[in-house]
């Protein structure tokens, strides 16, 4: 007897699963690791976005393994550690994992200043957004400067976070060939 149907067929197991679990921890420890920042007091109490740099450029380069649910995980763990709104940064990191499948192309092609200015605007975005619902539901203007301070700091820090992840990007793909 010959096993022929579809309870015979080979199991067609996805990789793509492995990795984009690994991808959604790493983003939590990362906003883990932005709540342990928060208490030095040369911060100020505003980190900076940690957490952003990495689904931003997970989402640039790796685009397969970022799904929508990735960037809401992160947020979520983020909202958790930091705000009062459960969802506030969820939601505006799912934003940004759109945005990021609409915007890949242009971006790969051009250049790092290019990648760094739309990073910018992203992380402004992302400071504007949750200082909107923060004034809208406590019906009060917070303290400007922290959120500057931040902003500033994430678009400082994105560079080095930059290259840091392509070079262990690009050790991972090494070890891969071997």
């Amino acid at each position: 007897m010959t096993g022929r149907g579809r309870f015979f067929q080979r199991a067609e197991l996805d990789p793509k699963w492995p990795v984009c679990f690994l991808i959604i921890i790493v983003g939590m420890v990362l906003a883990i690791f932005e709540g342990s920042l928060a208490q030095w007091s040369a911060l100020y109490g505003s980190t900076p976005m940690l957490s952003l740099i990495f689904l931003y450029w997970v989402a640039l380069h790796h685009e397969k393994y970022v799904l929508l649910v990735t960037g809401f995980l992160i947020g979520l763990t983020s909202d958790i550690l930091f705000s009062d709104l459960i969802g506030g940064r969820a939601t505006v990191y799912i934003a940004v994992a759109f945005v990021m499948e609409l915007r890949r192309q242009r971006l790969l092609q051009g250049d790092f200043r290019e990648i760094w200015v739309d990073f910018s605007v992203v992380a402004t975005a992302v400071a504007a957004f949750q200082l909107v619902i923060f004034s809208a539901l406590n019906l009060a203007i917070p303290s400007l400067t922290p959120v500057l301070f931040q902003v500033g700091l994430t678009m400082i820090l994105f560079p080095i976070g930059y290259v840091i992840l392509s070079t262990m990007s690009n050790a991972v793909q090494k070890l891969r060939t071997l």
